[in-house]
């Protein structure tokens, strides 16, 4: 079996106890075959705590942009978000359901207590909130940019009227303040 990234060939091993996989020496890439995800995960004693994105250390991750191919049935490996504060996204095959792991990826889910999520992280509702994050998240720098050194501020004032339980009188009094200026 070959590599999806650098075409090297993988060897067989356990990623976890009772989890098989196939690794790359050049790449340090992962490979597991869905089916063989489900029985470990079903074997698992419950789903692991998320652990916070700021309590651990990220991995800035750029993929490469090139198409992938599966190395154990040769269809396109397709992108899907892991969201939750993850800067990457997981490679699988639409034919046969494995799994791609770029370097140390599979080692960030598991320090953010995400690896046992692998088999919902392709589902359409987990991808809606992985997107619906990615928007907030380019939104909320949008405003960064354009309200500069003010944006702290901001930031404080609208987490304030959002705790507030008269929030709406507040609203409404900050708009026709500035309404009449």
């Amino acid at each position: 079996m070959n590599c999806p990234v650098d075409h090297a060939r993988m060897h067989r091993v356990e990623l976890e106890a009772g989890l098989p996989a196939f690794t790359c020496d050049s790449c340090a890439g992962h490979w597991f075959r869905f089916g063989d995800y489900l029985t470990w995960r079903e074997r698992q004693p419950g789903n692991v705590p998320e652990v916070p994105p700021e309590a651990g250390g990220e991995l800035a991750v750029a993929s490469d942009g090139r198409v992938r191919r599966c190395p154990d049935c040769d269809h396109l490996l397709a992108r899907h978000r892991v969201g939750h504060g993850v800067p990457f996204a997981l490679d699988r095959c639409g034919g046969c359901h494995g799994v791609w792991f770029d370097r140390a990826e599979w080692e960030t889910l598991r320090a953010r207590g995400l690896h046992d999520d692998v088999h919902q992280m392709f589902g359409p509702g987990w991808q809606f909130a992985a997107r619906a994050e990615d928007r907030r998240q380019r939104a909320e720098a949008q405003f960064q940019r354009q309200l500069g050194t003010d944006y702290d501020r901001t930031r404080e004032f609208a987490a304030w009227v959002a705790a507030h339980p008269r929030r709406s009188e507040i609203l409404a009094y900050v708009q026709s303040t500035v309404r009449q200026a």
